[in-house]
């Protein structure tokens, strides 16, 4: 997987992510991603995370 095409994948289907297990599998896929990206990819990764951890709340 490359990490920074993976962040714009996700960014861009992040509506499709409509069940806990998929917004699950996602949030662990990006927390192990986070540190082998870039510092200046973080933040967008981060971002993503924080999204996601809304999500699954919702969907409790």
């Amino acid at each position: 997987m490359e990490p920074y095409r993976y962040l714009e994948q996700v960014s861009r289907e992040f509506d499709r992510i409509r069940t806990r297990q998929q917004a699950e599998t996602v949030l662990d896929e990006l927390e192990f991603l986070y540190d082998a990206l870039d510092p200046e990819f973080q933040d967008l990764c981060t971002d993503l995370i924080e999204r996601l951890t809304r999500r699954l709340r919702e969907l409790a």
